[in-house]
């Protein structure tokens, strides 16, 4: 479940994918001060280690679906998650990548049968 702090929500969603504790501590908008040892202690909170396994666990499930339910799953979020949202953006980017739909579009390019030059 969702962390109401967002300093704290946007700390465990950086830890779950990867970032280190004192990066995501700094950019979830805490101090640089000792954040090494202060991010450290947070994983420790409850609530927080709790959010983090939880997305980690989530991530995981992602990456074992098949794309059907993958390209549904990220439909469902982008359509029910408030435009305000800052995810709700993201998710529709990863949509449309997903979809092929930020590929060039492909146009066909005829050429004259005539050689204008060899006349």
């Amino acid at each position: 479940m969702k962390l109401k702090n967002i300093r704290w929500e946007t700390f465990a969603q950086l830890v779950a994918t990867g970032s280190t504790g004192a990066a995501a501590y700094i950019e979830a908008g805490f101090s640089k001060n000792s954040a090494p040892q202060r991010a450290e202690r947070f994983t420790r909170n409850s609530a927080v280690a709790t959010r983090i396994e939880e997305l980690r666990a989530e991530n995981e499930r992602l990456m074992e679906m098949k794309r059907e339910d993958y390209l549904r799953e990220l439909k469902d979020r982008f359509l029910n998650l408030p435009p305000s949202e800052s995810t709700t953006a993201k998710y529709g980017e990863m949509l449309a990548r997903a979809m092929g739909w930020n590929e060039p579009e492909k146009h066909e390019i005829l050429q004259k049968s005539e050689d204008p030059i060899a006349s």
